[in-house]
């Protein structure tokens, strides 16, 4: 064989291997996420607590910012708005652990966090809100061996890092499991640590952590990783903003 005809040998197996593949992907299905939540007319929308300042206005009584760009964009996608609250969002800092199933959830948010371990897990996109840790109590930080409240909330946020932090400054952590459970541990007069969006009764002091406790985060809406039509009309309707270009939102369907 010549030396010109070996030179092609390899070229061309690369050219036949590449249209092999080609031609397996052509069999694959096609991505019918989008068409799937428009045939059904909803898109359900799954937070840890209903009643988040995220979903709920506690001033105004009507729905929170996260809550009305959802609306709207329902609304551009043509299909209406399902509010589903799932308690075991957030239970752990690792969303592999909340047990959700494309059944159940669309979409995630109420606070989501746009941490490694949810973006390992899910599509992120985000909802132009931040959120951080804050602590109660008075500007000095208390001495070592204070037991502190912690109310981690939903955001996924580092808490191997939290705890790390607490050790360094020789706190006893006392997890808080609800937002009652933090504004009576506060009301007893002890110090807590809680997420910025949480709400506190009213005059509460409450300063900043250090920085090695964590970051601020953008808070995000969390989509299932292969989606790809729904994520990329998502996106989009998600970018025009809350309320923008509707007559009127539409109706939210009940909790499940």
């Amino acid at each position: 064989m010549s030396a010109l005809a070996k030179g092609w040998r390899r070229p061309l197996r690369d050219i036949s291997l590449l249209a092999g593949f080609l031609a397996a992907v052509s069999f694959l299905p096609a991505d019918t996420s989008l068409a799937e939540r428009q045939a059904s007319g909803q898109l359900r929308y799954c937070v840890a607590d209903q009643n988040s300042p995220l979903i709920r206005d506690p001033a105004a009584g009507g729905p929170g910012p996260e809550l009305r760009l959802m609306q709207a964009a329902a609304g551009r996608l043509g299909v209406q708005l399902r509010l589903v609250e799932v308690a075991n969002i957030g239970r752990s800092f690792n969303p592999a652990d909340w047990n959700l199933t494309r059944a159940q959830c669309d979409v995630l948010g109420g606070g989501l966090a746009d941490s490694a371990a949810n973006r390992g897990f899910m599509t992120l996109i985000p909802t132009g809100q931040q959120i951080a840790l804050r602590r109660s109590g008075t500007a000095e930080e208390p001495p070592p061996g204070t037991k502190v409240g912690v109310f981690a909330g939903t955001a996924g946020l580092d808490r191997v890092r939290l705890s790390g932090f607490m050790r360094s400054r020789g706190w006893q952590p006392v997890p808080l499991r609800r937002e009652a459970d933090l504004r009576a541990w506060i009301a007893g007069g002890a110090p807590a640590i809680f997420l910025s969006l949480t709400p506190l009764p009213e005059g509460t002091a409450h300063h900043p952590l250090a920085a090695e406790a964590g970051e601020v985060r953008d808070l995000v809406f969390g989509l299932w990783r292969g989606d790809t039509t729904f994520t990329r009309a998502f996106r989009e309707a998600i970018s025009q903003g809350g309320d923008a270009g509707l007559k009127q939102p539409p109706p939210l369907r009940g909790m499940n």
